[in-house]
Order: structure tokens, then C-alpha cells, then sequence
């Protein structure tokens, strides 16, 4: 019978969290410390015990790794034979005491014969419970097999007696030889029952691993690795059952440290840990610390502390875009960003493996890192909303009032980070590292808001302000000059770490990733776009300009923005543009955009050809001009308008090309 859908992603969630404590069993070498019946750290282990201690703690890690990754309905199949298992020994061991209670019943008082009778009573409902879910769990297993009713009442009523039977035998038969074993009687066929299935389980375990194998290969071949690991990571739901387990193991060591309060009874013990660390457990302040540095003493924990950490900053991320008014899907991944930056500082500082006082610390110093870093995400949210308000002339005044007060917030809280750290703390590579995050982000809201107050200032301006692209070029470039200086800074801050503090593998391959992207990719980028505009310069200055005379006969407006024109650049083909404008155009492509004729062509090229005429035979009505000795080409169609026109243009100018096309057409 199918499950419906809510209630088979609960199974797929609750089920898949036992294994998690399966792996984080091996990892802690404390936490379900009976599982190992060694102990690797004890002097006086054989070579014999180590290696039958490793071979338990591999084949338990497998076991829960493959238990992770199976179907619902495989993991409720383990799970049905681990409830048999449970239930078969609980019930022996009733059974047991059932015994033992019953052969000291000659040797009660009379008067106690009457509470002996009442755990008579009590010891069958047990059992009678006891047998009930020993049969439940069999017949999930039988879940999709054709078995009639007789065969499950049989079924069901062979467990029942054999379950009660110590209590028959007792009741039927004084012989104390055969009421000594009724317990181990009692357990025959509940274990014939289950060695039955094992063994049809295990006839079925190759063929089930060549069909799982084909099933992956076909797949990875048909949609590509990355789409299933994709496809496998939301069918296991693996950040709910890892936030699942960290909440389960924050609330069981939680139970552990109040038990130990209240009790008096010595706190579970910490991996790595000194014993006045330890004992440190008398108010809730060092509980609360002990509990963070529990948080990630296994890799499994800290995936799980990963996880929560994801989900209480996608809600922040949420609470960030609806305060600045961000709809943007990629704007609500700060969830997935802090998680990858938690899990990245972790495994740089090799947080599992400190003792715990440095890793409280190094906790406290990576969280404010992320919070730092975070800041720069914040603002990546921010600044395409302040350029979308300045140009967009919008009259909304709550929307400005949130993005501007965003801006204060990105502001206020850096200056009071760095300064409450410098304060309690000295010099010191990871604090550099804060401040330069802080200050950059810092920088960067000021650019920011600078090029938002010239779009405001271009909004409510009457004439066409021409210098307005040559200001913004310039105070971006600055902005990211400084950022760049600042990536060589923290990468030369990284290289300090790596070599007198605390090098590795990891840091290592982290460094030369942040030199790729953040140094080489950045400057190769921030060169390419100074080139762009170089050459669309040295195009521009190729170009006379239109004299005071021309432009008062052309009496029309720039072809690209539809703005008047007080100055312009005349391209060989007879056309008036703005020079900013046409650099802008110029960025992508060297085509006229009415008439499509090369604007910029060699030295070589342009000597070759004679210079059209620009007497008074040209048509002044329109930007069409044609020689009226030369036959009229087809009117060509308007270019669509290209993404670095500004803003608050885009719209006016797209529904005039769009006009302009209809008609020619």
C-alpha cells in the first residue's frame, strides 16, 4: 500500500536520522558507546582487540551509510528486524524474571501470594504487547507479497503462545526441568521467523546491488552526474534530516547535562577535553558553551550544526529582501551561502580535531567571519535595488526610506563589530580578516550610495548631463581598485595563517581558489572592461564632432537615448549621436545602429574610400540622411535597445523601436 505523500517525506525524514547517529557513533568513539566493546584509547589494547575493534567500527560507518541512502521502504524493512530483534530480547528477559519469580513463589508467605498472582497478570499483558509488535513488524515485510488471512492468524496466534508459553508451561506442568528453559522454548519460532527472512533478504542482496548499480549507470549517462547528484539530494532530504539530527542530539545532551545537574552526576564527557573543562557545568552560560563545542566535535555533528545554521540564515536572507523589497530568487540564497561559508571555516581551522576551549574560540571567531562576509551578500542584494530606484525616478518613498536605511544598517553594524573585537582583543590575523570584510563592505555602500546620488541628481536634471557615465565609471573603478587590494590583502593575510599558525591541505586549496577568483579573475575582468572603453574612446575621438551650425539644421534628438542633442559625434555614415551614448554602443558592437555601416574601420580602410557628401542635397528631416544622387536602400529597422542603456530610458525607447519596426514593416 503507497503512502500519501505528507506522510511518506515524514518516513523518508525520521527514518534516515538513526543512521546519522550510527555515524556519529563511530566518529565520537563515546556517544552509544556500547555498540564497541573496546576502547582504542586504553594502553593496554592488543593488536587482536584493535583490529577487531577497527573492523566494528567500519563495518557499523558502511552499515549506516548504506541504511542513508536506501528507499523508504528498505528502511523500513531494517527496521522491522531490528523491532523483532528488540521485542524477542525484551521478551526474554521477562520471561526470564517470569522464572526466577515463579520458582521463589514456595518460598513467599501466603499473604504475598496475591501480588505474586497480580505480576502473573502483568507479566501476560506484557507479553501479549510484546508479541503484538513482534507480528507488526513481520507483516511489514510482507508488504506487496499475496498471503491469505488463515496464513497471518496463524501466524499471529503461534507468536502469541509462544511468547506466553513459560506461563502455560508453569500453569500445565509442575516440572521445574522444562519451566528453567520455557524462556529460551518461548523465543524458537519468533527466531525461525526471522532466520527465514534474513536469509531470503540475503539471497536478494546481489541482485538488488546490480540493479541499483545499472539503475545509476543509465541514469548518470541519460542526465549527467550533477543532475542526479542533484536528483538524490532532494529525494533523501538531506539538509531536514540533518537539521532532525542536530536537534535530536542538542535535546539528548541536554537530558545528559540536566541529569548531571540534578543528580549530581559527572557531565558526559567532552572529546579531547581536560577535567577542569569538564567539570565546568555549574550555570547554564557553560552549559550553553559546552553544548556549541559539542556541536561540532564529529563531522556528523557539524554537517547537522551546518544545517541549522542554513536555516536560521535563509529566514535572515528572507527578512533582508522583504525589508529592501528583493523578489529576485537568487536573493534568498543566503541560506545556502552562510552554510558553505560555516562549513569552508570549519574545515580550514580544523574545527573537530581542537581541543574544546580552542574550539569555542575558533567557534566564536568564525561566527563573526561569516557575519562579516555575510554583510557582502546583503549588499549584493542591495545595490541593484538603489540603481533600480535612482533610475527608475520612482516617487516611492518607503522604498527609498528601506533601502537607504539598509544601507545605514551595513554601515553601523561593521563600525560596532570591529570596534566591540579590537577592544576585547589583540592583533591578530583572524581579527585583520573581520576588518578588512567590515571595511570593504563599507566602501562598497558608499559607492554605492554616491552613484545612486547621481542617478538622482540625473533623474531631476532638465538637460542631458553627458559627464554623468564618465563619474560613475570612475567611482566604481575606484570601488573595486579597493576591492581587489583588499582580496590581496586577505589572501597575503591567508598565506601569514597557513605558514606560522595553522597550515593544511584544505587552507591551502581554499587560498588558491580565493587567488583565482577573487585576484586573477577580478583583474582580468577589471582589464577587460578598462580596454572596452579605451577602444571605444580612441573610436569616439576617430569621429568629428557635429559643429554649433549642423546640429541647429539636424534640429532632432540622439538616435540611442532620444535625448536632445547639445553636443554630438557625426559617424561617417551622416548620423548624430551623443559620444557617451555611442560608447556605450560601442561596447558591443562597431555597426551604425540605424544604418548597420562599420562606424570605426583601419586607417588603410578609411583612406580608400571617398567621404560621402554632407552638402545640402541631404535630407535634414531625418537621421536617414541618403544623397539624392544615390538610390534609396530599404529603411532598415531600429536596433534593439542594448542592456547598458540606462534604466529609466529602456521602456520609452523600447515601444519607439518597436513602433518604428511595425511601420517599415
Amino acid at each position: 500500500m503507497a503512502l500519501p505523500g505528507g506522510v511518506e517525506a515524514v518516513f523518508n525524514v525520521a527514518l534516515r536520522v538513526p543512521p546519522l547517529f550510527l555515524l556519529d557513533s563511530v566518529l565520537n568513539k563515546s556517544f552509544l558507546a556500547f555498540l564497541f566493546p573496546f576502547d582504542p584509547n586504553d594502553p593496554q589494547m592488543t593488536w587482536a582487540e584493535y583490529i577487531i575493534w577497527l573492523f566494528i567500527m567500519i563495518f557499523v560507518f558502511l552499515l549506516g551509510l548504506l541504511m542513508f541512502v536506501m528507499s523508504v521502504k528498505q528502511l523500513l524493512r531494517i527496521y522491522s528486524y531490528v523491532v523483532n530483534i528488540w521485542v524477542l530480547g525484551m521478551s526474554f528477559y521477562w520471561n526470564q524474571s517470569f522464572v526466577i519469580e515463579a520458582q521463589e513463589e514456595e518460598e513467599i508467605a501466603v499473604e504475598e501470594t496475591v501480588t505474586f498472582r497480580r505480576q502473573v497478570y502483568k507479566h501476560f499483558f506484557s507479553q501479549f504487547l510484546f508479541a503484538w509488535f513482534f507480528y507488526m513488524a513481520w507483516d511489514v515485510r510482507r508488504t506487496g507479497e499475496v498471503y491469505s488471512n488463515t496464513v497471518k492468524t496463524v501466524v499471529q496466534s503461534a507468536v502469541h503462545l509462544s511468547f506466553i508459553s513459560p506461563m502455560l508451561i508453569q500453569a500445565l506442568f509442575r516440572d521445574w526441568r522444562y519451566f528453567e528453559i520455557s524462556p529460551f522454548l518461548a523465543i524458537v519460532y519468533p527466531v525461525i521467523q526471522i532466520s527465514q527472512d534474513l536469509i531470503d533478504s540475503f539471497s536478494n542482496i546481489l541482485f538488488t546491488f546490480k540493479r541499483m548499480y545499472n539503475i545509476i549507470k543509465v541514469t548518470v549517462s541519460a542526465i549527467g552526474l550533477q543532475a542526479f547528484l542533484e536528483d538524490q539530494w532532494t529525494r533523501l532530504f538531506v539538509p531536514t534530516v540533518l537539521r532532525g539530527f542536530c536537534m535530536l542530539r542538542l535535546c539528548y545532551q541536554i537530558s545528559l547535562y540536566l541529569y548531571s545537574i540534578y543528580y549530581n552526576f559527572p557531565p558526559p564527557r567532552l572529546l579531547n577535553s581536560t577535567v577542569e573543562y569538564e567539570n565546568r557545568h555549574e550555570n547554564l552560560t557553560v552549559i550553553f558553551q559546552n553544548l556549541l563545542v559539542r556541536s561540532c566535535e564529529t563531522s556528523i555533528a557539524l554537517l547537522g550544526t551546518t544545517s541549522c545554521i542554513s536555516f536560521i540564515a535563509h529566514y535572515i536572507g528572507l527578512f533582508m529582501a522583504f525589508i529592501v523589497g528583493s523578489d529576485t530568487e537568487e536573493d534568498r540564497n543566503m541560506g545556502t551561502v552562510s552554510a558553505i561559508l560555516f562549513f569552508l571555516l570549519a574545515l580550514q581551522t580544523g574545527l573537530t580535531g581542537l581541543e574544546p576551549e580552542k574550539r569555542l574560540v575558533r567557534l566564536y571567531r568564525n561566527f563573526a567571519l561569516l557575519s562579516a562576509a555575510i554583510l557582502h551578500f546583503v549588499h549584493s542584494m542591495l545595490n541593484p535595488i538603489l540603481l533600480a530606484l535612482s533610475a527608475s525616478r520612482s516617487t516611492a518613498v518607503k522604498k527609498h526610506a528601506r533601502a537607504l536605511g539598509m544601507c545605514l544598517f551595513l554601515i553601523v553594524y561593521p563600525v560596532c563589530l570591529v570596534t566591540y573585537l579590537w577592544q576585547r582583543h589583540s592583533a591578530s590575523p583572524w581579527l585583520l580578516a573581520v576588518t578588512a570584510f567590515s571595511i570593504e563592505v563599507i566602501i562598497k555602500v558608499f559607492v554605492s550610495l554616491t552613484v545612486y546620488t547621481l542617478f538622482i541628481i540625473d533623474a531631476y536634471r532638465e538637460t542631458f548631463w553627458e559627464k554623468l557615465d564618465d563619474y560613475v565609471y570612475y567611482i566604481t573603478s575606484a570601488g573595486n581598485t579597493i576591492e581587489f587590494l583588499f582580496g590581496i590583502f586577505m589572501f597575503c593575510n591567508g598565506g601569514w595563517i597557513m605558514v606560522f599558525e595553522s597550515g593544511g591541505a584544505i587552507r591551502a586549496i581554499m587560498m588558491c581558489v580565493h587567488a583565482y577568483l577573487n585576484i586573477f579573475v577580478q583583474a582580468k575582468e577589471g582589464w577587460k572592461v578598462f580596454m572596452k572603453r579605451r577602444t571605444a574612446v580612441n573610436k569616439i575621438n576617430s569621429l568629428r564632432e557635429a559643429t554649433v551650425e549642423e546640429l541647429e539644421k539636424f534640429n532632432d534628438v540622439c538616435a540611442i537615448c532620444y535625448q536632445e542633442l547639445k553636443s554630438a559625434r557625426v559617424t561617417c555614415c551622416n548620423h548624430f549621436y551623443h559620444s557617451v551614448c555611442l560608447r556605450k554602443w560601442l561596447y558591443v558592437q562597431d555597426n551604425c545602429p540605424l544604418c548597420h555601416e562599420m562606424l570605426y574601420k583601419p586607417p588603410g580602410e578609411e583612406d580608400s574610400e571617398k567621404p560621402r557628401d554632407t552638402g545640402p542635397n541631404m535630407d535634414d528631416a531625418n537621421q536617414n540622411n541618403v544623397p539624392n544622387g544615390r538610390p534609396v536602400p530599404r529603411p532598415a529597422l531600429l536596433p534593439v535597445p542594448q542592456p547598458d542603456v540606462r534604466p529609466h530610458i529602456r521602456p520609452a525607447l523600447q515601444r519607439r523601436v518597436n513602433a518604428h519596426n511595425r511601420e517599415q514593416l
